[in-house]
């Protein structure tokens, strides 16, 4: 037998459950010694059990600095809420803020058994994921663990921001044999790993599917307990049958060589695969080539040009050469005539696949030149149109001005006429004067001379 499994880098989310109150100092020296703890982890989500109330979260908020973290919930359950002496208080403290917070104690109003829980939603990565605290008293857990669900459900029917998984801190133990235990059984949640848990490895792996539809749930039942989850389902193991007899291992020294054989036997596997789907596609590829080498060889290929496609009726005369080849090939014996018959059908059919493909791609290019054919037309008249416009515009224009011109030649001629007429009179006034000053010294020579 062979086992294969193959990991998947992804994204994880760390998620810290913490519980205060099992230290002796609640003062500042234990909140710094807590924050000193908690930066090792350098957690994504901290949920917390016994703490006072918000002055107590933000004071351990700053003295996890300069890592920027937020308390997102805290609690205020019992009547020395207000006045932080009651160390019941749960509380998540987170690198992001929250888009939804909640808190509510137990509805059974014993005063045996305070506490209650607090919830925040949270956006990490991408997806949306509620988160958790439950301080449960010691007795029964059937109540206590029902309420939870009973609001989990509430928010699973969300219509916007819908959670698709949630985190849940018990900060104990809950046994599948229990009423609780069985109750979150069935509502999806899940611990890690117990090998994981009894290694006593600090930060232990879960896996966490992210689904708005059902989302599902992982539980921390012991503080403190850090956890990386990631968001894919639970590793597959693959088991395949070796026919030929496994060796016994030759000597203690070569172990350490083959210690990890399964990922190098899934590596072969996967190249033998491809190297044999490499060579099927070459093979189909190479007969593809050869068969339409053959047909070229054999004209069954008509040379096609981008426009000059003819294809002719059959005649007359070919009609009749293959009625004499289908009387030839009924004379072939069967042992001859049957591979040739379906190598014939062969290349029919694929000179008629070809041919119809011709056909289609042809018209294909017919339409889409008649288009382009049709826009250059529509483009052409437009710029017809334009020019025809331009004209219109000019000739009026030039008419306008001919007229004008042909207005002032008009009135230039009027003017001439003017300018003539009276010159004339100028020249006849003129006339008449120098007739009257040639009288008037006729007149003036005559008295001399008679004098």
């Amino acid at each position: 037998m062979i086992l294969a499994s193959f990991d998947s880098i992804a994204q994880t989310v760390r998620v810290t459950a913490w519980d205060i109150a099992n230290n002796a100092e609640k003062s500042s020296v234990g909140i710094d010694k807590a924050a000193q703890q908690l930066k090792a982890l350098a957690p994504d989500v901290i949920l917390l059990r016994g703490v006072s109330g918000w002055k107590m979260c933000a004071q351990l908020t700053e003295a996890l600095g300069p890592s920027q973290y937020h308390v997102v919930a805290c609690s205020a359950f019992g009547e020395n809420a207000r006045f932080g002496t009651n160390y019941i208080q749960t509380a998540i403290v987170a690198r992001k803020v929250s888009y939804f917070s909640w808190s509510e104690p137990w509805k059974s109003g014993d005063a045996s058994s305070p506490g209650g829980l607090t919830f925040a939603a949270l956006e990490i990565a991408g997806h949306r994921f509620g988160f958790l605290c439950l301080n449960l008293a010691q007795g029964d857990l059937g109540p206590a663990t029902q309420q939870s669900l009973d609001t989990l459900s509430s928010f699973r029917g969300w219509s916007n921001n819908r959670i698709e998984g949630f985190v849940a801190a018990s900060f104990r133990a809950m046994p599948t044999e229990a009423d609780g235990g069985r109750l979150l059984q069935s509502a999806g949640f899940v611990e890690p790993p117990s090998t994981a848990i009894s290694a006593g490895k600090p930060v232990i792996e879960g896996h966490l599917v992210p689904n708005a539809d059902l989302p599902r749930g992982l539980l921390l039942t012991r503080a403190p307990m850090t956890c990386d989850f990631d968001f894919n389902p639970p590793v597959m193991v693959a088991m395949v049958t070796n026919s030929a007899p496994i060796a016994a291992p030759q000597s203690a020294s070569s172990a350490p060589r083959n210690a990890n054989p399964a990922m190098q036997n899934g590596l072969w596997w996967i190249s033998g695969g491809l190297g044999l789907v490499l060579l099927a596609i070459v093979t189909m590829l190479f007969g593809i080539r050869r068969r339409l080498s053959r047909l070229q060889a054999q004209s069954a290929l008509v040379p096609v040009g981008s426009y000059n496609v003819v294809i002719a009726p059959p005649t007359s005369g070919t009609t009749t050469a293959l009625a004499e080849a289908g009387s030839s090939l009924a004379r072939v014996p069967s042992g001859v005539a049957v591979p040739q018959r379906q190598e014939a059908m062969l290349q029919q059919g694929l000179f008629m696949h070809l041919t119809r493909w011709l056909k289609q791609a042809f018209v294909q290019r017919l339409i889409s030149d008649r288009q382009k054919l049709l826009d250059e037309q529509t483009v052409a008249v437009r710029k017809v149109s334009s020019v025809d416009e331009r004209l219109a515009r000019l000739e009026t224009k030039i008419q306008q001005q001919t007229t004008a011109y042909e207005k002032e030649i008009e009135l230039l001629n009027q003017k001439l006429l003017t300018a003539r007429e009276e010159n004339l009179e100028l020249i006849r006034s003129q006339i008449k004067f120098l007739k009257s000053e040639m009288e008037t010294t006729r007149a003036r020579v005559l008295e001399s001379e008679t004098l």
